[in-house]
């Protein structure tokens, strides 16, 4: 598949159950994903997410209201944080994070030039993202204003990558809401199913999480697995990726895509050869 654009949804706060190494974290039982659905039970409906296969990656251990489905549209697996921190920004740091023949850089940067290939980053003010020196940053404060920039863009017929991390979610975990974090999630389902119109054939959607933070626990963040679903319009039936080990799968991905040079192994592994 010869793909030229790559767009990144980062739901951050999503993790779908606790990770191999919780324990170290304070983070045992945690589960995100499950917590937020049993608030609604049944009535917990993420209709565009579970075609994609969300409900399927917990096929061992269903989340109420997100049942597998026979035949989701995506591409769907668990990814985990490999950094020994456990912040709101070293998953987005490990997410993109990319080894140069003479220092360490970020896929962000390093695919900018190649070949008319740019960087568009939508994001509340973040430290890490503002610092892409080579990339274009689009300010928003709110979810619904950084829906309106992302269908904006993804209409546009450019190349490279582009990248929205939503706060709606992060904002409602941090405080508890439950009832806030399943409206943060309704609302990104439903601008899901108008930007999966909006696709062009040549672009791979990803939907991820930089980081976890369970709002039924007292710790925050907490470790556990992330959500991976790789969704493209010209391939209607997904399988599974399995368990990945290192968010830098996602950035090893996206290099191999634009031609980056990932012979360095440490760094992640690219999913693209599994997307057919």
């Amino acid at each position: 598949m010869n793909f030229r654009r790559v767009i990144v949804l980062d739901l951050a706060s999503l993790g779908v159950g606790e990770a191999s190494d919780a324990n170290r974290y304070e983070s045992v039982g945690a589960d995100t994903l499950g917590h937020i659905a049993t608030l609604e039970g049944t009535d917990f409906q993420l209709p565009t997410l579970s075609r994609m296969g969300l409900g399927n990656i917990r096929y061992a251990d269903p989340v109420v209201g997100l049942p597998p489905v026979e035949e989701p549209i995506g591409f769907f697996g668990k990814i985990r944080s490999k950094s020994e921190e456990n912040s709101e920004l070293s998953g987005l740091r490990e997410m993109f994070d990319f080894q140069a023949a003479t220092r360490t850089t970020s896929v962000i940067d390093s695919i900018v030039g190649l070949l008319g290939v740019h960087s568009i980053l939508i994001s509340n003010y973040q430290s890490y993202l503002s610092n892409q020196n080579e990339a274009e940053v689009i300010p928003v404060n709110t979810d619904e204003a950084g829906f309106y920039q992302l269908h904006q863009q993804v209409i546009k017929p450019n190349n490279g990558l582009l990248y929205f991390r939503t706060m709606g979610l992060q904002a409602n975990a941090a405080t508890g809401d439950r009832k806030g974090c399943i409206d943060s999630l309704k609302l990104a389902d439903q601008h899901l199913a108008r930007l999966m119109r909006e696709l062009y054939s040549t672009d791979l959607l990803i939907i991820t999480s930089s980081y976890a933070n369970d709002p039924a626990l007292a710790v925050t963040p907490t470790r556990e697995y992330l959500p991976l679903i790789a969704y493209v319009s010209s391939l209607p039936e997904g399988k599974a990726l399995g368990i990945r080990r290192t968010l830098a799968d996602v950035g090893a991905t996206i290099g191999e895509i634009f031609g980056l040079d990932f012979s360095n192994e440490s760094i992640g592994h690219s999913f693209l050869g599994e997307l057919k």
